[in-house]
């Protein structure tokens, strides 16, 4: 400070300190950012999952394993996972959630909703499946309804069916969820040893810039309504839209109606099996579906027998199957997506699939609704908005096709058809197979650039954009600092590369960074800090207007420099009594902000006598003050102020008259 205390007198302890704590917490205590459900009472699933928890810390995803969910308040095992998860997400903010274990052994058991869609709208689920109870992992993604709210132990209840008149469920995912559906630990072993092998040591080829899409026929031109419903319309669209600029693509297709563009080649169950074999990073495959089998009105397409026999060796997909039932996984472990994710180094590393019946619209050729619109969103995120983790593309589509006008306000133009019960359905029956957390290759891996310079100061703000070797930029890039004396600290960049970070005090210090995320092999660089010993400066200043009234609007405009470790907050005193007592207004930086120029307006003072001055500190709690003899105005009392002033003492003037008048003509009239 300079001799802003010793001139003035000034006590600066009402000033609000800096808030250190909430930033070194941030680096020496951060939150647990993703937790593996593993059954209780399984030391050797624990002891599975123990080199994936391992690897998540290792760049920088804070990861626990946890078996204690019995400890748990719930009325089932499903309830008491559940209320688990939510406790780190209202302690830790979590951000993803692994269940593994199957489902259909009930180890990490599924929840079972109430949707009675094939009973009202018509059809039927698959031999064997309820028409009534639905199952649904997004049980554990959304935290904050009740999914019971009448308690009469019927799960994910709409309006209609309870009994208080409301949805039971929430619908925004506050996590991110897949599940490894392994019955022992070899079979774990096996998905978390395909998952580490694709993250930190894949197989490198074309494939991974490679997608394959293939659509079949639901529908014929014979059948009502005689448009065709060609799937190819769908794939088409995610080539056209999202993909032919982001990756290299085989579009398989059969149609009755729309022909898509070249290039395509025809889809039959030869062709998408050798197809599969050679290696595609992405898959999407659009038709009808159960356990078994992918179909259409001309047959087979893909089997169980076929996914179990895949060579696709070394290079696993995210495959999304836009069809009904083939990945029921909490019936039988036979189903095609169950099949898939199994493979200890083929098939997919994520899997996308329906455990029961979907339900699509014909003559939808805006691609707007139920499935067509779920598969649309999904690659949407996916390519566009560059979510290629793939438990995040699969949940935030879900909350883009629940923002659509169609889903908000278009849901009732289809008088004969259920449409909330159908929408309902397939919200919850697409689930993940698979680590939520793994990014999907696009294109071929490389190194990060170095984005850092060989020194900072301590407190000061990084701004750095991650790119790759290839000059492509990182969306959404993981950096994770540690240093020698236990601090450990992850940051997310923006879609565009870009990572704030701002440092703890102390000088002398040498952070190790990591860095990952899309396409890149992890990274590893290093810079040291150096001590902030400068104060701050205020460059400029300025107030209008010069003479300001009762009704003006004072404007402060502060302009100022730091080099070091950057402005923390301004600070803009008033008083009435050379500061002996005095107001302050509050600009402040938050922690990831780095602004020098700094404007504040304040309205309306009353009227009187006003000294003001300014005062600047950096992170380090160095100072700077201006403030000299011109720091002063007085804001007059309006003319106006003394019309009121008199009409009010007239008003009391003639009160007090009509008071003492009535007064005595009571007294005349009682003394009669």
């Amino acid at each position: 400070m300079k001799n802003a205390d010793i001139i003035y007198g000034i006590d600066f302890s009402e000033l609000p300190l800096i808030d250190y704590d909430t930033l070194n917490n941030s680096w020496y205590n951060p939150n647990i950012e993703m937790i593996i459900v593993a059954p209780e009472g399984r030391s050797d699933f624990y002891t599975a999952l123990e080199p994936l928890k391992e690897w998540k810390n290792q760049k920088g995803v804070r990861t626990v394993i946890l078996n204690n969910y019995s400890l748990y308040e719930g009325r089932d095992t499903q309830e008491k996972i559940r209320n688990m998860i939510k406790s780190f997400y209202e302690s830790d903010n979590i951000r993803w959630v692994l269940l593994a274990g199957d489902a259909q052994s009930d180890l990490i058991p599924i929840r079972d909703v109430f949707n009675p869609d094939t009973v009202v709208i018509g059809g039927s689920e698959f031999f064997g499946f309820s028409e009534y109870d639905k199952p649904t992992d997004y049980y554990y993604a959304d935290l904050t309804s009740t999914w019971d709210d009448d308690n009469d132990d019927i799960f994910g209840e709409r309006a209609k069916y309870n009994s208080n008149g409301v949805d039971e469920i929430d619908w925004i995912p506050e996590v991110y969820v897949g599940r490894l559906p392994a019955n022992d630990a070899t079979e774990l072993g096996n998905m978390v040893q395909k998952t580490l092998k694709y993250e930190k040591n894949p197989y490198i080829g074309n494939w991974m810039n490679q997608m394959l899409l293939a659509g079949g026929v639901s529908d014929s031109i014979a059948q009502e309504p005689p448009d065709g419903e060609d799937e190819a319309r769908i794939t088409d669209y995610i080539i056209q839209n999202y993909v032919k600029e982001e990756i290299n693509y085989t579009h398989l297709a059969r149609w009755v109606y729309y022909e898509p563009p070249e290039p395509k080649e025809n889809l039959n169950n030869t062709n998408f099996k050798n197809y599969f074999d050679q290696g595609y990073s992405t898959i999407f495959l659009a038709s009808h579906g159960n356990p078994t089998t992918f179909s259409d009105i001309f047959g087979t397409i893909f089997t169980s027998v076929q996914a179990q026999n895949v060579s696709n060796t070394n290079m696993p997909s995210l495959v999304y199957g836009d069809a009904c039932s083939t990945s029921s996984y909490d019936m039988n472990d036979g189903n095609i997506g169950e099949i898939l994710i199994k493979h200890s180094d083929k098939g997919a590393i994520g899997y996308v699939g329906a455990l029961r019946v979907t339900w699509y619209i014909t003559n939808d050729d805006g691609l707007d609704m139920m499935n067509r619109a779920n598969a649309r969103f999904f690659w949407r995120e996916f390519y566009v908005e560059k979510k290629f983790q793939q438990g995040r593309a699969l949940y935030d589509s879900k909350v883009y096709y629940m923002n659509t006008d169609y889903f908000k306000y278009g849901r009732d133009i289809f008088s004969n058809i259920d449409e909330e019960g159908a929408d309902r359905k397939n919200l919850l029956t697409y689930c993940l197979l698979g680590d939520p957390e793994v990014d999907v290759y696009t294109g071929p891996i490389s190194e990060a650039i170095n984005p850092f310079e060989a020194t900072y100061y301590e407190g000061g703000l990084l701004n750095i954009t991650v790119k790759d070797q290839f000059n492509r930029i990182v969306p959404y890039p993981r950096v994770l600092l540690k240093t020698n004396s236990g601090i450990y600290h992850t940051e997310y960049g923006y879609k565009n590369g870009t990572t704030l970070i701002r440092l703890p005090s102390g000088a002398g210090i040498i952070y190790n960074v990591s860095i990952t995320g899309h396409n890149l092999i992890m990274s590893n660089f290093s810079f040291s800090t150096l001590a902030d010993i400068e104060d701050p400066e205020i460059v400029s200043f300025n107030l209008t207007p010069q003479n300001p009234k009762i009704t003006s609007k004072l404007n402060f405009i502060i302009c100022t420099q730091d080099n070091e470790s950057g402005i923390e907050g301004v600070f803009i005193l008033f008083s009435h009594n050379n500061f002996s007592t005095y107001n302050y207004y509050r600009c402040p930086n938050n922690y990831l902000s780095d602004q020098r120029d700094f404007s504040y307006e304040i309205q309306y003072l009353e009227p009187g006598d006003y000294s003001y001055l300014y005062i600047i500190r950096d992170y380090l709690n160095h100072t700077d003050m201006i403030y000299n003899s011109s720091f002063k105005f007085t804001i007059p009392i309006p003319v106006t102020y003394y019309y009121i002033i008199g009409g009010i003492i007239g008003i009391v003037s003639v009160t007090l008259i009509s008071i003492y008048t009535v007064n005595k003509t009571i007294k005349k009239n009682s003394s009669r």
